[in-house]
């Protein structure tokens, strides 16, 4: 009821103005023309800081199949996933990112430089103490989050003023770019740092703590291209082209205090178009968490060895590479969120592959001189490549919208606003179904002499680590049960296609018009 309200109560307020604001749209689809080419020095900055923000993501999805392997419940991955939390707080510090700087160095670069430089240091600092955090004695997963929590934190930073430069870095024509890079750099980090480590390991060519180093250099002299840059201040852009010039030298001079900048993000909050953004923003991941977030644990807990899931991965790294700059011809234009809702349905259809890919796990995969089943591979690469196509399609077309409609003379807060939200909207699904379903789940031990045993009495009871388990410790391993995961996995069609029905509609409008009701109509103060 209380998402009912939210999306309803703003309806009206659009269309006062949806005629006079048409206009806008079709000046925006003829922006596009101009070609890439111009500014393809820019691109390639985008494309390089965006995979170094995928890097130390990928990074701790690695620490998490680690721990999954040295016996972690659901409930410390769910601890562990906190971890994440700073993309979807983000908000609290973003106008200082936005007012803050040294005008000689620049709005974005005086934030960057000390970031990269941090983000650096850290993950050297991480290397040298990685043998007393993870153990096969147990691993200190409070300590980690922690860590990554820290990490976040700069990364999180670093997106508030990547995002932000990015309004003035591409011309208007070509500002729905910035998803694309988005969406290629991060799958590209990530990949290298997750599917290159685990392949790595795998073979024993380097270990966690080696591979960590070395990302921690590349950080390091990742800032001299940040520094080379040259930096055009907000108001610049072919986005404020088109009114006599009025727009760059307002935007120019609108130098706001930190104060000033709290006040603005507080108008932007409360912009109805925002509102109901937010709520539709908020309820959207829903009916896809329990696929998204449990579904590579459970191949793992169910026999499914890491180096074959690193290779799945890298044969899907083409997919999440290349559809996004396929996509961008619909995504670029003033309607991006049609991609959304023509492919949600077939989204929710796709989660439940899920349950099946779980299911028919062959048993006694992983062992040693089993023959390998190249069948249940294919299958389980058929699906992962279409929810991985579908997944990315919808993450490009949300990322162009909120491209389109951001204001740049607010760019960092707006965009880091909007992605907050959006970014909460999966944690807060992510976490819950971690508990949720680790908090219906029992578990048997498997292996060791305490094998065929079940509840807390082997392996420690729902929610407790199992670290020092009765069945660890008697050299097995505790398996949950399937059942939850299976439960929740189910009824993702039947939430996907409720959320739709609601939230259709308002994600229409939410497209109509021009980009007057996203902007703040009045100054904020300085």
């Amino acid at each position: 009821m209380l998402e009912g309200k939210l999306l309803g109560d703003y309806a009206s307020d659009y269309d006062e103005h949806e005629d006079d604001e048409r206009d806008d749209d079709d000046k925006f689809a003829k922006a596009g023309g101009g070609g890439w080419r111009g500014d393809r020095g820019s691109i390639a900055l985008l494309l390089l800081l965006y995979t170094l923000q995928g890097v130390p993501m990928g990074l701790s999805a690695s620490v998490s199949f680690i721990l999954q392997e040295k016996g972690a419940s659901y409930a410390d991955q769910g601890i562990f996933s906190l971890a994440s939390w700073p993309f979807s707080l983000k908000i609290l510090w973003a106008p200082i990112v936005d007012a803050v700087y040294v005008r000689s160095i620049g709005q974005r670069r005086t934030w960057l430089i000390p970031l990269q430089l941090l983000v650096g240091a850290t993950l050297l600092g991480l290397s040298a103490h990685l043998g007393a955090l993870i153990s096969d004695e147990g691993s200190d997963v409070r300590a980690l989050s922690g860590i990554f929590f820290w990490i976040y934190v700069l990364l999180a930073s670093q997106d508030i003023a990547v995002d932000g430069w990015a309004l003035t870095m591409l011309s208007r024509g070509n500002v729905g770019l910035a998803s694309t890079c988005n969406s290629v750099g991060q799958t590209v980090g990530f990949f290298l740092s997750f599917t290159g480590f685990l392949v790595l390991n795998a073979n024993g060519s380097v270990g966690l703590g080696g591979f960590i180093t070395f990302w921690g250099f590349v950080f390091l002299a990742s800032a001299v291209f940040v520094l080379l840059k040259r930096e055009r201040p907000s108001g610049q852009s072919g986005r404020s082209s088109g009114r006599g010039g009025k727009g760059d030298s307002a935007a120019a001079s609108n130098v706001l205090t930190v104060a000033g900048a709290y006040k603005q993000a507080l108008q932007i909050a409360r912009l109805p178009a925002v509102l109901k953004l937010s709520a539709i923003l908020l309820t959207r991941a829903v009916a896809f968490s329990a696929a998204e977030t449990l579904t590579t644990l459970k191949l793992l807990e169910r026999g499914v060895p890491k180096q074959h899931m690193a290779t799945l991965s890298a044969l899907m790294t083409p997919v999440s590479v290349f559809l996004p700059v396929y996509v961008s011809r619909w995504t670029g234009g003033a309607r991006p969120l049609d991609a959304v809702t023509a492919t949600w349905m077939y989204r929710a259809i796709c989660a439940l592959g899920a349950s099946l890919v779980v299911y028919y796990v062959p048993e006694g995969l992983g062992e040693v001189g089993a023959p390998t089943p190249w069948g249940y591979y294919l299958c389980l690469y058929g699906w992962l490549a279409a929810y991985a196509a579908l997944n990315t399609t919808h993450f490009v077309s949300w990322m162009a919208f909120y491209s389109r409609v951001s204001d740049e003379t607010m760019g960092g807060t707006y965009m880091t606003l909007l992605n907050t939200v959006s970014n909460l909207g999966f944690k807060w699904c992510e976490t819950a179904a971690m508990f949720l379903v680790d908090a219906f789940s029992s578990a048997a031990c498997e292996g060791g002499e305490w094998g065929g045993r079940e509840g807390a009495e082997a392996c420690g009871g729902s929610g407790k680590s199992r670290h020092h388990s009765p069945c660890v410790r008697g050299g097995g391993t505790c398996v949950s049960s399937d059942a939850p995961f299976h439960v929740a996995v189910a009824v993702s069609p039947v939430l996907a296609y409720a959320w739709l029905r609601v939230a259709g509609r308002h994600v229409d409008r939410l497209q109509k018009g021009g980009i007057s009701k996203w902007k703040v109509r009045k100054s904020a103060g300085r």
